[in-house]
């Protein structure tokens, strides 16, 4: 049982999420920022997760299997998918009685993962890490992981000194706990497992919002610019990964 200030931030958690947050509008502000990213990020997603054909997978967190297992054809042997909130699990089973994949889902904490160790072949989520206390849950995953076992993480990264400033102006589309990753989190990554790691959205990000004041698709001309001068920026001028936006991690456990 967890005790003390990390149950406290549990709860806050669960709260906040079967609260619901106010995410709508700063999500319609960025959403011409990574309509070319997630386009990328799911090629990757959809060749990373071919490891998880016919395997015992694990998903932190209830809602990305439909788009990350289902839509990209994967059929594990088994599918189980935890949330700390009702309302999050909820929401992920609506799809599921018309799912090939048929998950099972379990309100559970992630930092107390109710299964044994060496359960899973593949562990994966979309923007959860940031939630948790990030230790004790890179903890629970590597014990519930076969050796050898695989994650792929979706998270946002805290470097950026303006992204810093956005988070800081829009509270209410957050909880009081989550932390995008640093330096120190990237770190503890690379200590537990081999990673390769994806950098998504820097330039395309103001030019993405002018996209959404001039167009009504995120299709045109100033979304390619953004996606492309971001992929030559990486390319030419490798520390600025840093100050990208998000991040996809690819890993295998040590």
């Amino acid at each position: 049982m967890l005790e003390g200030p990390l149950s406290a931030r549990v709860q806050r958690e669960q709260e906040a999420f079967n609260e619901g947050l106010r995410r709508d509008g700063y999500m319609r502000i960025f959403e011409h920022t990574s309509y070319l990213f997630l386009q990328w990020r799911n090629q990757i997603i959809r060749n990373e997760l071919k490891d998880a054909q016919g395997k015992n997978v694990l998903e932190m967190g209830s809602i990305s299997w439909k788009g990350w297992i289902e839509e990209n054809d994967i059929r594990p042997a088994n599918l189980h998918c935890i949330n700390i909130s009702q309302e999050e699990i909820n929401h992920g089973k609506k799809n599921a009685p018309f799912s090939k994949v048929k998950p099972h889902f379990h309100l559970m904490d992630a930092h107390n993962l109710e299964f044994e160790d060496e359960s899973f072949d593949f562990v994966y989520g979309c923007a959860i890490l940031h939630h948790l206390d990030y230790n004790r849950a890179l903890d629970e995953i590597c014990r519930v992981l076969k050796p050898g076992g695989k994650i792929l993480f979706a998270e946002p990264l805290g470097i950026n000194p303006v992204g810093k400033l956005v988070r800081l102006m829009t509270p209410f589309a957050r909880t009081d706990d989550e932390k995008p990753l640093m330096f120190k989190e990237l770190a503890e990554l690379g200590e537990r497992f081999n990673t390769r790691h994806y950098y998504e959205e820097l330039l395309s990000v103001p030019l993405g919002v002018a996209s959404g004041v001039f167009f009504d698709s995120p299709d045109n001309w100033l979304t390619r610019l953004g996606f492309n001068l971001d992929r030559t920026l990486i390319r030419v001028f490798p520390p600025s990964r840093y100050l990208f936006r998000h991040i996809l991690v690819v890993g295998t456990l040590k």
